[in-house]
């Protein structure tokens, strides 16, 4: 039980992360963004957990469990390093972030894979990673117009995805 609520959480922040990065940019966000990311999470975790039910035999879930968390730290660090204050987080010719997420989100189903979680999971999993989407994009916009004297309040959805990181470690 406590592994469920662990990743469940972890799929949540993530998510909020993800919507709260999406508010940097000038630009409204469309919801096709929020659709694509979506779509994105529910496909390289499905297919993970596809991989994951094939490599069941020889692969510890505290080998997985560690290279999430080193994947959620380059991301972080890859968003400090990629930021730019018109276009945001996620550039259009930049791929960096999106590697380092598709690699997260396709480790994250090897690891529900190795866990025997299958796809009703992953479905759940995919939408609670949306509205986590959703409710990141607002509580952004809403901090964002609190600070908005502040450059550094594009930055706040990391706070989070850095604390579960470490929780996820522990």
């Amino acid at each position: 039980m406590w592994i469920i609520m662990i990743i469940l959480v972890f799929v949540f922040t993530i998510g909020l992360t993800i919507g709260g990065l999406l508010a940097a940019p000038r630009e409204p966000v469309k919801p096709l963004h929020l659709f694509l990311f979506s779509l994105f999470f529910l496909f390289l975790c499905y297919m993970g957990m596809i991989t994951g039910m094939f490599i069941s035999g020889w692969m510890a879930i505290r080998v997985i469990e560690i290279v999430l968390a080193i994947l959620a730290i380059l991301f972080i660090v890859a968003c400090f390093s990629r930021y730019h204050p018109t276009l945001g987080f996620f550039h259009p010719e930049d791929r960096v972030l999106l590697s380092v997420l598709g690699l997260m989100f396709f480790f994250m189903g090897i690891e529900w894979g190795l866990l025997e979680f299958r796809t009703f999971f992953t479905i759940v999993s995919g939408i609670l990673f949306t509205v986590a989407l959703a409710l990141g994009l607002y509580m952004q916009v809403q901090i964002q117009h609190a600070l908005r004297r502040h450059s550094y309040s594009a930055f706040t959805p990391l706070v989070w995805l850095l604390f579960v990181s470490v929780l996820k470690l522990l």
